[in-house]
């Protein structure tokens, strides 16, 4: 199993400037608290701080220099957000732009054009995350069809690119696809459709394209959607879509008690957007932000407050058409589960149970892959944590990863042995 790091959209970083000092302290600071030789860091690099980068090329190879010097290594990169991830309000804004525009595909090949000098001599392998297409309401705002369509075509011509790059450097990069809640790809199911009805195996350059698409699996956003993780690794595997990257991260979950509903409501918080999932498979529902769900809770079933937009994803599932909408019901026991990232090493927090028991499971299961992927914490609302357990200084928030990691790399070496003993 691969060494496991994190990814640092926790510190801001929406320029270079910023994204130095972020360097120089927190996770300068989390690489000396490991006090092991190499720090794997998954840097978060917004489309201005990839323009200043483009513009002066030295400053990535600065910036790689530096992080040696801190005890870090560059070992993938988070092109998810393209704005300031750290602005006051980010909401759906973390969805834009969607795979429909061009901004998106020129900011992605820039970060992959500027990979070389980032990353350390003997690198192999880097991962792009990047979001699933885009959030399900915009994305399909100008038809499905037409939408995946101008998705499709933007990837075959990525892995193109990223194919001529590996040529000319040696530098094997891979852009994967991270499938998140509320999207236009939420699961396994609807990623495996979308390669195999949507993407060509062979770009019209003669690339391999499954070289360099892949997938990136958030476990937080697996829990939500009520997707075990060996459930998901496995459809993967069958389909021939290589799991590139796996980001460890816990989310909430509660039932309609008065309880965790009054829990719930203390981690609405006006930074970040946090659907709400009840129901499996078929009876599955999801409402887009925490006040929605809990509105529902206390007045009924209110269409307006959830997406009822028909989901691209039926251009290319078969069996996504299946999946119609469900009343929520009263029930004071049923699930739902919430997309918050809270820390792994916690079962419980602010009264809730978090979805920590599946981080074991998705080691056991990594270790079950054709491939090694990179892994890393990735817990980014640290400082949004409700007043019960807010994090209040920066170096709680650093001291908070540190035991994350180590928690991470505890249930690593324990699947491993159990697997070694198999």
């Amino acid at each position: 199993m691969t060494s496991i790091g994190y990814c640092a959209n926790v510190h801001p970083g929406r320029n270079v400037a910023q994204l130095r000092e972020s360097l120089a302290g927190p996770m300068a600071r989390v690489a000396r608290g490991l006090s092991q030789p190499t720090l794997p860091v998954s840097l978060w690099l917004s489309a201005e701080t990839i323009r200043e980068l483009s513009d002066q090329p030295s400053l990535a190879e600065r910036l790689r220099d530096e992080a040696q010097d801190f005890g870090i290594s560059f070992v993938a990169i988070n092109a998810f957000p393209y704005g300031n991830f750290h602005a006051q309000r980010v909401k759906n804004a973390v969805y834009e732009p969607n795979w429909t525009d061009g901004r998106r595909a020129h900011y992605t090949l820039a970060v992959a054009e500027l990979l070389p000098l980032l990353v350390a001599d003997g690198t192999q392998h880097i991962s792009i995350s990047t979001l699933p297409l885009g959030w399900r309401e915009t994305f399909s705002a100008s038809g499905s069809g037409a939408s995946v369509g101008i998705a499709s075509a933007a990837l075959e011509h990525i892995a193109s690119r990223l194919h001529a790059i590996e040529q000319t450097t040696g530098l094997h990069i891979t852009l994967d696809i991270e499938p998140e809640p509320g999207c236009a790809i939420e699961t396994s199911e609807e990623l495996v459709g979308f390669f195999s009805h949507c993407l060509p195996t062979t770009t019209r350059t003669a690339v391999n394209l499954r070289r360099y698409i892949g997938a990136c699996v958030d476990v937080c956003h697996g829990a939500v959607m009520g997707e075990p993780p060996h459930e998901f690794f496995e459809r993967c595997a069958k389909a021939g879509v290589a799991i590139n990257r796996v980001q460890l991260s816990s989310a909430i979950k509660g039932t309609n008690s008065e309880h965790d509903l009054a829990a719930l409501a203390q981690f609405n918080e006006p930074r970040y957007l946090h659907q709400v999932v009840t129901g499996f498979g078929a009876s599955r529902r999801l409402w887009n932000d925490i006040p929605n769900f809990l509105a529902d809770t206390n007045i009924g079933h209110n269409p307006a407050h959830t997406s009822t937009t028909k989901s691209i994803g039926e251009t290319f599932s078969p069996t996504l058409a299946n999946t119609a909408l469900h009343h929520l019901t009263n029930s004071a026991t049923q699930e739902w589960r919430c997309h918050w990232h809270v820390p792994i090493h916690h079962a419980m927090i602010n009264g809730l149970e978090t979805t920590s028991s599946a981080i074991t499971g998705t080691l056991d299961a990594v270790l079950r892959l054709p491939n090694a992927p990179l892994i890393e914490v990735e817990t980014y609302a640290w400082t949004q944590l409700p007043h019960l357990d807010h994090v209040s200084s920066e170096s709680e928030v650093e001291q908070g990863i540190v035991q994350e990691i180590r928690y991470a790399q505890t249930c690593a070496a324990a699947a491993q042995a159990a697997s070694d003993l198999a």
